[in-house]
């Protein structure tokens, strides 16, 4: 990913996949804590990219799993987008 490009950063609170076959593409579907609902299309490759990297970030970073939900009072305590300290990346 080019980190050079303009960025929106968002706080999901909902996601789903929906296939569209006759398209042949995925629709990501999120619902931030906003209330804002944001849809990218993906095709068929591009689906399965991010399925390989949310399974190595379960590799390199196996306690996510274990992460309770966050409670709505408990989200809104997060850092404010632009305060991330880390972030990994898996750019293929």
């Amino acid at each position: 990913m080019n980190m050079q490009v303009s960025r929106a950063r968002y706080r999901a609170v909902s996601m789903e996949l929906a296939a569209f076959l006759d398209g042949q593409y995925v629709e990501m579907r999120i619902l931030t804590d906003s209330g804002t609902a944001i849809t990218v299309a993906c095709d068929g490759g591009s689906i399965f990219a991010v399925q390989r990297h949310i399974e190595q970030m379960g590799r390199d970073c196996p306690e996510i799993s274990s992460w309770a939900p966050l409670s709505p009072a408990n989200a809104r305590k997060l850092p404010a987008p632009d305060d991330a300290k880390e972030a990994i990346s898996h750019d293929h």
